[in-house]
């Protein structure tokens, strides 16, 4: 069966709505809330690969973490085995977390695997660092940020 390539960005849509449906239900905010909630106290947890977040710039809060969901190799991109356990290492299932990325979709799947994982109080930051920056909210290069 052949897929027209007019009808691929819809099914690959459809097919994203439905993996994501499987898993537990993530709550997505906009960049203005998230970055209400992390003045407050929430942790960000960039899920950007450790080059991305080395380079910079980044979200401007001191409770700031980099655990990548996806990991870079010479194959290309590749999902990160033990992003839970290292998230399980560094945060409490109680933590509250707000989950971003460059444009969404990681953070998307990373808060649905955290949620399925067991943490509780983990949001989605909808349009990633992209729309953060477009909204002009807060960010840093501070290098003395540590991944």
């Amino acid at each position: 069966m052949a897929i027209s390539l007019n009808l691929l960005p819809r099914c690959l849509v459809l097919l994203h709505f439905v993996l994501c449906s499987l898993g537990a239900k993530v709550v997505t905010i906009d960049v203005r809330e998230a970055n209400n909630l992390i003045q407050t106290g929430h942790i960000y947890l960039d899920v950007r690969t450790v080059q991305e977040f080395v380079k910079g710039p980044r979200v401007n809060t001191s409770k700031i973490i980099n655990i990548p969901y996806m990991l870079d190799t010479p194959k290309g991109k590749v999902k990160n085995l033990y992003f839970l356990k290292e998230c399980s290492s560094l945060c409490n299932i109680e933590d509250h977390l707000v989950v971003g990325c460059q444009f969404g979709l990681r953070s998307l799947h990373a808060t649905s695997d955290l949620l399925d994982g067991g943490f509780k109080n983990v949001k989605n930051m909808d349009g990633g660092f992209a729309e953060w920056v477009s909204k002009m909210l807060p960010i840093t290069n501070n290098s003395q940020v540590r991944p």
